[in-house]
């Protein structure tokens, strides 16, 4: 057994019912193994009433029971946490954050009663509630059966969470598609804009956010769609992701951002193999690429302290606007820098510009860390 019990986190939408049900039955019928919380992703602020009378009436405690956000349980103060449930499916399709420690996660999905032409036949009623009390006490008695919890757990961990495998290809993969996105388009921009750098510009912006956005959608649930290795060293810092995984995590970036490149080159017919002439260097070009990776690591942070949902389409969104007001067209990313030193194309940098870029990156990363580290500094769950 474990020196502490484990922390089971359910996640709803509203955080309402459902969850605050699942938090109160498993506190109560398993407290020695296991301590229970509850959130939401969009908490509507208070615990239906239905749903503390039900709770009352079968002789469960509510004392402290509140709708509250997911984002108490991310960052350093928080309560590390061992599961996580989803409970309605709503909660299970949105993009979770990231969650310290990685928890093992899983879907279990009970219908909603106070939802639509049901709530009518809820209220003041409370057989029509039974049925989720049993739902909920059949999982924490599934849960609390268990003689040799932490073996369990170990035991069960490869299937209910990406293994390191899985994470490391997802990096890989997403890093590759990212720089195919940014080479490939400023590639195909040349070719068509007429010697219109402006016009060559927009067309190779756009398709950059737009493929920053869907990667984060597609594999974000399976390594966090870091792309960055100044992402994966923040989150290394703030504890939420172990050093060696990081290590990992920059590893295939570096090379996945490489096989991009190559297959971008390959797409177009041009030589695999090339060496950028584009000489990007200079106080101002430094200097941009600080506040580009400042900014983009605050996006990033600010959405997973306050609005997970959002970070997606906020990244997306912000990489297409620092195109434009940064004097280096906002790299941000030091295995982009390196992968794009191997592309003689409207993309590139000469390769005597990367360590300068990727030293004022990694800057703008530690700057952000420590701001966010203030900005959005964590309470303890209660």
């Amino acid at each position: 057994m474990a020196d502490r019990p484990f922390n089971v986190l359910f996640l709803c939408t509203g955080n309402s019912a459902r969850s605050i049900i699942a938090e109160a039955i498993l506190n109560k019928v398993s407290a020695e193994r296991f301590r229970a919380y509850s959130a939401g992703s969009h908490p509507k602020g208070s615990v239906h009433p239905e749903t503390l009378r039900l709770l009352q009436a079968l002789g469960y405690g509510i004392a402290g029971l509140r709708s509250k956000s997911w984002n108490e349980f991310i960052g350093p103060k928080a309560p590390k946490i061992d599961f996580v449930l989803t409970v309605c499916d709503n909660a299970a399709a949105e993009a979770c954050p990231h969650w310290p420690g990685q928890p093992m996660t899983a879907h279990w999905g009970v219908p909603d009663r106070l939802a639509g032409r049901d709530r009518a036949r809820f209220q003041g009623c409370l057989s029509h509630a039974q049925p989720a009390h049993r739902n909920f006490h059949i999982l924490a008695d599934t849960i609390a059966r268990s003689n040799d919890a932490a073996k369990q757990a170990q035991r069960d961990r490869p299937r209910l969470m990406p293994s390191l495998a899985q994470r490391t290809v997802a990096e890989c993969l997403g890093t590759a598609f990212l720089l195919a996105g940014v080479v490939g388009s400023g590639i195909m921009a040349t070719k068509l804009a007429g010697g219109n750098d402006a016009l060559a510009l927009l067309c190779n912006t756009l398709p950059t956010g737009a493929i920053l956005a869907v990667l984060i959608l597609s594999l974000g649930r399976v390594s966090g769609a870091h792309f960055n290795p100044a992402v994966s060293i923040a989150f290394a810092l703030r504890r939420e992701l172990p050093w060696r995984e990081a290590a990992a995590y920059i590893v295939v970036q570096i090379g996945g951002g490489l096989v991009g490149v190559w297959v971008a080159h390959l797409m177009f017919e041009l030589r695999v193999w090339q060496i950028s002439s584009h000489a990007r260097t200079g106080s101002g070009q430094w200097l941009a690429e600080f506040v580009a990776t400042f900014g983009l690591l605050l996006t990033i942070l600010g959405c997973a302290a306050r609005n997970a949902t959002a970070l997606p389409y906020a990244v997306g969104l912000y990489i297409t606007a620092a195109y434009w007001f940064t004097a280096s067209t906002s790299f941000a990313n030091p295995a982009v820098t390196i992968a794009r030193s191997l592309s003689d194309t409207f993309a590139g940098i000469a390769p005597g510009g990367v360590v300068a870029f990727i030293t004022a990156q990694l800057a703008g990363m530690l700057a952000a860390v420590l701001l966010a580290s203030w900005f959005w500094t964590q309470t303890k769950a209660q």
